[in-house]
């Protein structure tokens, strides 16, 4: 998930566990232990392309970082706190619920979590909620306005504490039963359209549970299209050839073996100039918001290329994209459009 839901959800949690005794350092607390994880993208910079993608959400989201650091962070709040009224035990509850939430909730979207690390390099992604959704953060936000107005140590309070949370999860709950349920609707149109194919990959748009990307995968290439849960209409009109052809002379380098293995098989290659071949991962959709997998407008888009040493040169290339309120309302109508 992104940063601010991650801050929302330490903050509701740190007020849910600890709020009566802590008040609003609870709320602070819960919001920086529950950001802690992502701060590998510090190393980010220092890393191959590739690697780089796959350290995100790699150790530090692992179950075996959490059951270590808990305890080092616990002693360390029970010193600076020593006069709250919590003991280690207290701040063990705080600092795991608050980390083990962040793990919790990141292996819902499709960027996938390597919580098993380094056990084993399988990254849980259950595809099914994007890395922003208004409707999961709304009621975590609502009630973290809530909390300036209302007394620490308070039973509303906590009530509000709870009751945003509880919806929150709810919600959580309806986009794994909404996929479910999208994924048999696809099974049955494909069949439907003698659609022979291997494998399919459907992920919501950004914001919403409403709209999503679908991804099918046959023999030689990827169709794509979008699927509006009001308008339940879909055409597999786009199709992308796969021409992994292109890059086998990458096939035995690590870094090429680490892209494909990020991308989980879902990407297609195009030749680009001077011998450069372009890599592009079709799994996330647009922030564009009109719901296609436009090799233009692809999220991870990487230049691949040989230099005068036989070395591989991946460059990461980011696409020109444009919030503006014209796409928003286009974005807007595929969600209530009939």
């Amino acid at each position: 998930m992104d940063s601010i839901s991650h801050i929302l959800i330490g903050a509701v949690t740190g007020e849910i566990v600890a709020g009566g005794k802590l008040g609003k350092k609870a709320v602070l607390w819960g919001a920086a232990i529950a950001s802690l994880p992502d701060l590998d993208v510090i190393a980010q910079p220092f890393l191959q392309p590739a690697q780089s993608l796959l350290f995100h959400r790699g150790p530090t989201h692992s179950i075996l970082f959490c059951v270590l650091i808990v305890p080092l962070i616990a002693k360390l709040l029970a010193v600076i706190h020593k006069k709250t009224g919590q003991n280690f035990i207290d701040w063990i509850k705080l600092t795991s619920w608050c980390l083990f939430s962040h793990i919790f909730i990141d292996c819902f979207n499709s960027y996938g979590t390597a919580i098993f690390y380094p056990f084993s390099n399988f990254r849980v992604s259950f595809d099914c909620i994007g890395i922003v959704d208004i409707f999961l953060i709304l009621p975590l936000a609502v009630a973290l306005v809530c909390f300036i107005f209302v007394k620490k140590g308070t039973k509303s309070r906590k009530i509000i504490a709870l009751s945003a949370m509880l919806l929150s999860v709810t919600y959580l709950g309806f986009t794994v039963f909404n996929k479910i349920s999208l994924d048999q609707k696809i099974r049955l149109r494909l069949d439907n359209q003698n659609i022979n194919y291997s494998r399919i990959l459907t992920s919501p748009l950004p914001l919403t549970n409403f709209v999503w990307l679908v991804i099918v995968e046959d023999d030689d290439g990827f169709f794509s299209a979008n699927y509006s849960i009001k308008n339940k209409g879909i055409d597999f009109k786009k199709y992308f050839p796969k021409n992994h052809y292109l890059a086998e002379k990458f096939n035995k380098n690590a870094e090429f073996i680490r892209l494909v293995r990020f991308s989980k098989g879902f990407y297609c290659i195009s030749k680009g100039e001077n011998d450069e071949i372009i890599f592009y991962d079709l799994r996330f959709a647009s922030f564009d918001f009109d719901g296609t997998a436009d090799l233009d407008k692809a999220v991870f888009v990487h230049r691949l290329k040989m230099n005068e040493n036989g070395e591989l040169i991946m460059e990461h290339h980011y696409p020109k994209r444009k919030v503006n309120i014209e796409k928003l309302k286009r974005y807007y109508h595929q969600i209530i459009n009939d």
